[in-house]
């Protein structure tokens, strides 16, 4: 970080920190001025992380849980709990301290994937001011934390210190993205294909890979273990990837996204199995972890049985994710603006109006350049995986593999607007380079 600093010219010190006080600025004027609380998942996390913080554990509604992954809800419970206070406000607080820590990690990358000076600026722009980086300080869920965790795997990844350091950093910081979000625990093969493709040295991909998963191994086998003695079941993270993968791959799903798990189709045999799991309705899905096996079978039995019903499905999902705007932001992040507060006008509505098409627009351009960069860099990651000698920049490989990672698990599981979160500076990334590439072709065609 220190080299990155060095011999830097005024101007690019100064549009950095004039950009990252202003995308700061406006982060608390959001979080201070825009109503929203909680609700859905959102409420689950801070009820789980305010029981952290006064001592009742991982629980809900009384009932241990591992429904979704721990990471956030218990960093924001010991954030809680070194304050001294469980309200929402502390938790938007804590949001806004990751959101910030993101984004310095967000410029070295970027500086590290570009090497020009302009592009990385130019990016930084683009992500520091997106409306749902901004807007998602005021979500208590697990966008913003991951986010950080992300960034910080992707910085591991790119600055080259003391490896007996940095492997096993990078190894705690995965598991606790695994800890977040279960589709870490494979992303130590991402990390190796990344690697490989860079160095083409296959013995120190293969170090890399061992040191990186046995460290991520270590990270999570706390919480596995607890799961085990909680459910006496093999639960690495949570259990409700069978849930989702159901839901989201049944005859009745339609949009390719959740749905209620009563309107899901279910033969007479496993509908009264779910019935006797949940006790006819007095039970939380929330806390009924024998129904993942179940209904994990039944997903994949489904997926082998329907394979065009499932590309289907995955096409929505992923349109869902990167090219449905950001309806979430109004959703989930100033929910409490509604037309019947007193405050409501026609200006305010129109106001309003105009920044959801700025943030659509914004986002959809955003994600088409990104994924128009990322569709003609596969070209050449594909090319490299049989030729020996052909090693790849950072800046092409390294977001090129991520995205279509993060592509691959939303299209066979679950996709929404917010999902998106984490992957949204690569895709600033990709769209900016996408963009110095159509303008050096019309400045050819212009001169």
């Amino acid at each position: 970080m220190a080299n990155l600093w060095s011999k830097v010219p005024k101007y690019e010190f100064f549009s950095f920190l004039f950009i990252t006080v202003v995308a700061i600025a406006l982060r608390i004027v959001w979080m201070l001025k825009i109503p929203n609380a909680p609700i859905y998942d959102f409420a689950t996390y801070h009820e789980i992380a305010v029981n952290i913080a006064t001592g009742y554990g991982h629980t809900y509604q009384g009932d241990a849980i591992a429904f979704q992954g721990m990471g956030y809800p218990t960093a924001l419970g010991v954030f809680y709990r070194l304050i001294g206070d469980t309200s929402v406000q502390s938790g938007k607080l804590f949001n806004l301290l990751l959101s910030t820590a993101t984004l310095l990690l967000v410029y070295p990358i970027f500086r590290k994937l570009a090497k020009s000076r302009k592009v990385s600026l130019a990016a930084y722009a683009l992500i520091a001011f997106l409306p749902n980086y901004i807007a998602y300080v005021n979500v208590l869920g697990a966008e913003v934390f991951l986010a950080f965790l992300f960034a910080a795997v992707i910085f591991l990844q790119l600055y080259g210190f003391n490896k007996w350091v940095r492997y096993p950093l990078l190894g705690i910081f995965i598991g606790l993205a695994a800890l977040t979000k279960p589709v870490f625990l494979v992303y130590p093969v991402v990390v190796a294909a990344v690697h490989y493709l860079r160095e083409k040295n296959l013995r120190q991909t293969l170090i890399l890979l061992v040191s990186v998963t046995l460290v991520m191994a270590a990270t999570v086998a706390p919480w596995t273990y607890r799961n085990y003695v909680k459910y006496e079941a093999f639960i690495p993270v949570s259990y409700n990837s069978g849930y989702v993968l159901y839901l989201n791959n049944n005859d009745n799903n339609v949009n390719g996204g959740w749905m209620p798990l009563t309107d899901a189709a279910a033969s007479p045999e496993l509908r009264a199995k779910i019935d006797a799991i949940l006790e006819h309705g007095a039970r939380s899905e929330k806390v009924a972890y024998e129904l993942d096996p179940l209904l994990k079978a039944e997903g994949k039995s489904w997926i082998l049985a329907h394979p065009l019903e499932f590309a289907k499905l995955g096409a929505l999902r992923v349109q869902a994710t990167f090219f449905n705007g950001a309806w979430d932001i109004g959703s989930w992040a100033m929910n409490e603006l509604y037309p019947e507060q007193p405050f409501w006008t026609i200006q305010l509505e129109r106001d309003l109006k105009v920044f959801r098409a700025v943030s659509d627009a914004w986002l959809n351009g955003m994600n088409t350049l990104a994924f128009l960069f990322v569709l003609i860099a596969t070209i050449p990651v594909v090319r490299s995986l049989f030729a020996r000698e052909r090693k790849l920049a950072d800046g092409l490989v390294l977001p090129t593999v991520n995205v279509l990672y993060f592509t691959l698990i939303y299209f066979v599981f679950e996709g929404q607007a917010r999902y998106n979160f984490p992957v949204l500076f690569l895709m600033a990334f990709c769209a900016v380079m996408a963009l110095g590439t159509i303008r050096s072709g019309v400045k050819r065609l212009t001169d």
